[in-house]
């Protein structure tokens, strides 16, 4: 079964800038809002039919997606950026490597993307 990853884009950025102005209370907001944008992707991933939450930890999530609901994920993740506030890429594929690979290209060709993986 395939798998999926997203992770937030320019996440560390966003920390790292509030860390380097000392502004705990600008930490603290970003820090919750990212938390809260990732659970509600994954609250909305999972009621998708054949999507399965396998993991999270920070800005990412691993799915395991059934082939007939790849098209259904990537539909909806392209639905749910929030350019304003949070942006994120995906990587589908047959295996974790090739969910990272094309992870890796969508971050790569402008982020906010979802890309499934392809061996050309």
């Amino acid at each position: 079964m395939p798998f999926a990853i997203i992770d937030g884009d320019d996440v560390g950025n966003k920390i790292e800038s509030r860390i380097l102005a000392n502004d705990v209370t600008g930490f603290v907001r970003t820090s919750k809002m990212i938390a809260d944008t990732v659970d509600r992707l994954i609250d909305y991933t999972s009621t998708i039919p054949g999507v399965t939450v396998v993991s999270s930890g920070g800005d990412s999530i691993l799915l395991q997606v059934a082939e007939n609901s790849i098209l259904s994920l990537s539909e909806a993740l392209e639905e749910l950026q929030e350019p304003d506030v949070f942006t994120f890429s995906a990587g589908i594929g047959q295996t974790l490597r090739e969910s990272f690979i094309a992870l890796r290209v969508a971050k790569s060709s402008g982020k906010r993307r979802v890309s499934i993986f392809a061996e050309n």
